[in-house]
């Protein structure tokens, strides 16, 4: 008899939390403390089906990158940090694989909390005023994202849900930085450490959007919300979202600065995936099956390819080959792992009818060249050598992994729509 996978998550926990204790004891013990943390997300690739893993095998890559990238870092909480980091992988594992609602939201939570102390981390005056910042926001996203979530949980009338809805698009795009929620953004990602703000950029924008589209399928389906109402919202959120994204992007000057917009014009992409979503919802098809693989490609591709940038920036340049095909990737460039999410992000608005939101889509997409070609050209230095250089060229390598169709990878997200509704 297998053990459950919910087992196998809280054994992780235990690991990463426990094992790291005894290395914080003494500063020379301080060096090994990855090992209990790495190893808890390793245990993780016990899925308990394939569907399962391909998601997984990417969050513990992408956990796994983000510790060594923390190692660059002369941190105050060295340890701490990288139990939080796997802490954060667990909770997005969770976000997908369980069906407790309650449980689906403290995923939520062990997601967002982590991040409050590693914005603290670098240069004291600038963190704690960052920090703060951040903090807040965080604060009221998720206020706003739980009051919704419990409104459209409780059987409402359509108006009733339309609103409980409407707050908690508005928590979800505070919480992910989606325009016109997303003051904090550019400024946080400017004045903060690069370092912990690649990985606020990355693997923290991954359960949100997972936790509330599991929220809002399972309560349309219950409760027979039409989707159009739902959708349009979205939509415009995402519009928004991906024009102010790239014109603020491409009239800033400072790297992380446009990465901030650009950070901003992606979850307008994903946001669109998200609207095509709720279009495919009642039927539990193809539009939604596209839609899933879209979304989490782009949360991917934002994943590596933030990562990978805000390591440069930390680095003040790295090797041209690898900051060209990680931009060239952000535009769409086939057959990089930007190109195929934003292709299925594009044939499930198309299919859920939502081809206006298709065709600006590809005209945002177009907006964006001009600025990924100039952080292509302000960031590609050359070949440097060391820690960062290895990691870039591991991003670089994740974003040309799609270079043969992936279908090794499309067709295990399409069925991950079976973790998608949850036991009201």
């Amino acid at each position: 008899m297998s053990t459950p996978y919910t087992y196998i998550l809280l054994a992780s926990a235990v690991i990463s939390v426990v094992g790291t204790a005894p290395a914080l004891l003494s500063e020379g013990a301080r060096r090994y403390s990855w090992i209990a943390p790495a190893i808890s997300m390793i245990i993780l690739l016990a899925a308990p089906n394939t569907y399962l893993m391909a998601y997984v095998a990417f969050l513990v890559v992408i956990g796994i990158l983000g510790i060594i990238t923390l190692m660059r870092l002369n941190s105050p909480i060295r340890g701490v940090d990288y139990v939080l980091i796997s802490i954060m992988i667990i909770a997005t594992v969770l976000a997908l694989y369980t069906s407790n609602l309650a449980l689906t939201l403290l995923s939520l939570m062990l997601v967002s909390a982590p991040t409050y102390l590693l914005i603290l981390m670098g240069d004291p005056g600038t963190s704690i005023e960052v920090g703060v910042k951040y903090v807040v926001n965080m604060i009221i996203a998720t206020v706003l994202f739980f009051v919704g979530a419990i409104i459209i949980s409780s059987g409402p009338s359509l108006i009733t849900y339309i609103i409980g809805f409407s707050l908690l698009l508005l928590g979800l795009s505070l919480e992910v930085g989606v325009a016109p929620m997303h003051e904090w953004v550019p400024d946080v990602f400017t004045a903060g450490n690069p370092i912990p703000v690649s990985i606020i950029a990355s693997i923290a924008k991954i359960a949100p959007f997972i936790v509330a589209i599991k929220i809002t399928l399972t309560t349309m389906s219950l409760y027979r919300v039409p989707p159009y109402y739902l959708a349009y919202i979205a939509g415009a959120f995402a519009t928004i979202s991906m024009f102010l994204g790239n014109i603020g992007a491409l009239t800033s000057r400072e790297s992380p600065r446009v990465l901030a917009y650009s950070s901003i014009a992606n979850m307008g992409y994903v946001m669109a995936a998200f609207a095509a979503a709720i279009m495919g919802a009642q039927e539990m098809g193809v539009t939604l099956g596209l839609a899933l693989v879209g979304l989490l490609l782009q949360l991917f591709m934002n994943a590596v390819g933030k990562m990978g940038f805000f390591n440069t920036v930390f680095s003040k340049g790295n090797n041209a080959v690898s900051t060209w095909l990680i931009s060239l990737a952000f535009i769409g460039t086939p057959p990089l792992l930007g190109f195929w999410s934003k292709l299925y992000i594009i044939l499930a608005l198309v299919y859920g009818n939502l081809t206006w939101l298709a065709v600006l889509l590809v005209i945002n997409s177009v907006i964006s060249v001009p600025y990924y070609v100039r952080l292509a050209r302000e960031l590609g230095t050359g070949w440097k050598g060391g820690l960062a250089e290895g990691l870039v060229i591991v991003f670089t390598i994740l974003v040309l992994s799609t270079t043969i169709p992936p279908s090794w990878l499309i067709h295990p997200i399409m069925n991950l729509i079976n973790y998608l509704i949850l036991s009201l």
